[in-house]
């Protein structure tokens, strides 16, 4: 008897055992499925950041109560997984790798993205330092600030973001004047560039490129004018390996209210993005949707966001069912008008 049904037992599947071969089929799947690329990126919801555990003004009446966060998204390679997954999970946004990532490789852009983060600190310190009635400004420097190499270019073999171009063929350089300088080259042509990279002063040989839409050659690097910054109290960060410029705003914020000891959340959670520029102007930023989901779900009452993502902020909220109130602001000024209204 005990033989018999001993026998039978090894010829059926339990339920377990089929639910395990399921399991296993599907990770299988979803194994391939993670290296197979699909020339999209993902934006996910992410993390939110409590400002005043990551800003630390010197000499100050130090961090107020209440709750102000800064927000942040996961931009991801979407590989074949992540990209069915976006297709029924609509909190999640495909994008073409191409309009990203223009000509640049996901590690370029992390290194875009963490010196924008940079910039973005820098320029909330004037912001913030400005509002409180300090006297904080930017001077200009000559040449051209590297924000990043294009994947394509010569250059990324000598220049790294931070980098400051001085000279091209002996010329000075700057915003100014790069447009007509380079005028005078043909695209392939070799021409001296000399840099400030690390501190040190290098001359290296780069190949003029063609990038699409410009009938000007280039070395194929994203610049600015590089600036330095007078602050009159000094500023510490914490931000670990978060990118991007959007959390300026609400850099400046924590900045403003710790110099003048003002409590802008006054209890409640306020979470806010957007682009800062030292003059207090508050810039578009990207991944709205996706950060209006991530601040609902860490509690946001309140949410600032740059007029030109307003309707999609509000929409995105409605269409969930979220209960928080959205500013559209333009500058820091409002911002902190807004913060002082009930709501």
């Amino acid at each position: 008897m005990r033989g018999r049904t001993s026998s039978g037992a090894r010829g059926r599947w339990t339920w377990k055992q089929k639910a395990g071969g399921v399991l296993a089929a599907l990770a299988v799947v979803a194994g391939a499925l993670w290296f197979i690329p699909t020339g999209y990126t993902v934006y996910a919801p992410g993390i939110t950041g409590y400002l005043p555990g990551m800003v630390r003004v010197s000499g100050t009446h130090g961090p107020a109560r209440g709750t102000l966060l800064m927000v942040a998204i996961y931009v991801l390679p979407a590989n074949a997984l992540l990209y069915l997954w976006a297709h029924v999970n609509d909190t999640y946004q495909l994008v073409p790798t191409a309009a990203v990532l223009p000509d640049m490789s996901m590690s370029q852009f992390v290194q875009v993205s963490l010196a924008q983060m940079r910039g973005s600190q820098e320029d909330a310190e004037v912001a913030g330092e400005r509002a409180a009635g300090l006297s904080a400004r930017v001077v200009a420097q000559p040449g051209l600030l590297v924000l990043g190499v294009l994947k394509h270019s010569s250059a990324q073999h000598h220049l790294v973001p931070g980098a400051t171009i001085l000279k091209v063929n002996g010329h000075p350089v700057s915003l100014t004047n790069d447009a007509a300088l380079m005028h005078g080259y043909r695209v392939g042509q070799v021409v001296s560039v000399e840099a400030r990279v690390k501190g040190r002063i290098r001359t290296f040989p780069v190949t003029l490129m063609h990038l699409p839409g410009d009938p000007v050659p280039a070395i194929g690097v994203e610049v600015t004018t590089p600036v330095r910054y007078v602050i009159p109290r000094p500023v510490a960060f914490s931000v670990h390996n978060i990118g991007g410029p959007s959390a300026g705003m609400m850099f400046s914020l924590e900045i403003y209210q710790q110099i003048t000891g003002k409590n802008l959340a006054r209890g409640r959670v306020v979470a806010g993005t957007g682009e800062i520029t030292p003059t207090g102007q508050v810039l578009e930023i990207g991944g709205i949707a996706e950060k209006v989901i991530t601040v609902h779900r860490a509690g946001a009452t309140v949410f600032l966001c740059p007029k030109a993502n307003y309707p999609k902020a509000v929409a995105t909220a409605r269409a969930h069912g979220y209960h928080m109130t959205i500013y559209p602001v333009t500058t820091l000024a409002q911002a902190i008008a807004d913060l002082g209204q009930p709501s």
